[in-house]
C-alpha cells in the first residue's frame, strides 16, 4: 500500500453486529459480557445497548445472577435464517 493510500475501514451494519452478538453466544451457548465484547469486537458501552436491543426483541436471555447471555429459540430461528440468506446472496455474488 502506498503512503498516499488511505485504509478502507469496514462498518457493520446494525444488523450484521447483532447476528456477530448471536453467533458468538450460539458458539458457547452462555457468554459472559467480555467473551462477547472480544468476539463481536465492541466497546463495553455500545455491547450493552446491543445486549438490551437483543433482550428485548426476546432473541437472548440474561441470566442476571451470573451475568451470562443465552439465545432464545426466537433468536436461533434468526440466526439460522439469516444464515440461510447469506447463502444465498453469497451464490449471487452479494456479501451481506
Amino acid at each position: 500500500m502506498s503512503d498516499g493510500q488511505a485504509l478502507k475501514k469496514e462498518y457493520r451494519s446494525k444488523l450484521r453486529i447483532c447476528i456477530d452478538i448471536l453467533e458468538s453466544i450460539s458458539r458457547v451457548g452462555w457468554a459472559q459480557q467480555s467473551y462477547l465484547m472480544r468476539e463481536a469486537n465492541l466497546s463495553y458501552d455500545r455491547l450493552i445497548k446491543y445486549l438490551e436491543f437483543l433482550a428485548s426483541r426476546e432473541l437472548i436471555t440474561i441470566n442476571q445472577t451470573h451475568g451470562l447471555y443465552s439465545l432464545t429459540d426466537k433468536g436461533a430461528q434468526l440466526l439460522n435464517e439469516f444464515k440461510r440468506f447469506e447463502k444465498l446472496a453469497k451464490a449471487f455474488g452479494i456479501d451481506v
